[in-house]
């Protein structure tokens, strides 16, 4: 394999599967800052380690178990945070984590099906908020609302598109 076919081949997996492994960073680290540093350093250890990547087996799973290494590692290291999970709680943390990254494709499929049946407002509003990740205070700006009445109807969608995909997911379940 080429170095050129060797890079394309890992930028898209990679492209293909961040956004499980970022996911369960963002799960297990409440500081998006540290978490996307984390990720970062997750994705150069799978690009130094890409070689051992077998293929055909699940490029998510491999880039979860070096994400829960780095994010072991993360939580030993952090000396600033008095905040540390012990052994038993992080074991237990990655054992749920691991029914999280099972499902969370069939998640994500839900998500884009019910986010594709919002109003064409109310897909704006989220677009503008998660897409390009603008604080509600610019929203409210730029729409000529108030930010309360961003929040509240933040609130609404973000019910409304849980209660979408708990019904889909259900549905998918019956079948």
């Amino acid at each position: 394999m080429t170095e050129s076919s060797k890079v394309n081949e890992f930028l898209r997996l990679i492209m293909a599967n961040q956004k499980p492994i970022y996911a369960l960073i963002l799960g297990m680290i409440p500081n998006r800052d540290d978490a996307e540093d984390i990720f970062q350093e997750t994705v150069l250890v799978m690009w130094s380690k890409f070689d051992s990547f077998e293929r055909g087996t699940s490029f998510t799973a491999w880039g979860i178990k070096i994400a829960k290494y780095k994010i072991f590692q993360a939580h030993r290291r952090n000396a600033r945070n008095n905040f540390r999970f012990s052994q038993a709680a992080f074991e237990s943390l990655q054992g749920k984590s691991d029914n999280f990254v099972k499902n969370i494709e069939r998640r994500m499929q839900a998500l884009r099906k019910c986010i594709r049946k919002l109003s064409k407002r109310d897909y704006d509003l989220i677009q503008m908020r998660y897409e390009n990740e603008l604080a509600i205070k610019t929203i409210a700006e730029r729409l000529g609302r108030t930010v309360q009445s961003i929040y509240k109807r933040m609130a609404r969608i973000n019910d409304s598109l849980i209660r979408c995909i708990r019904r889909m997911l259900a549905m998918e379940e019956l079948t």
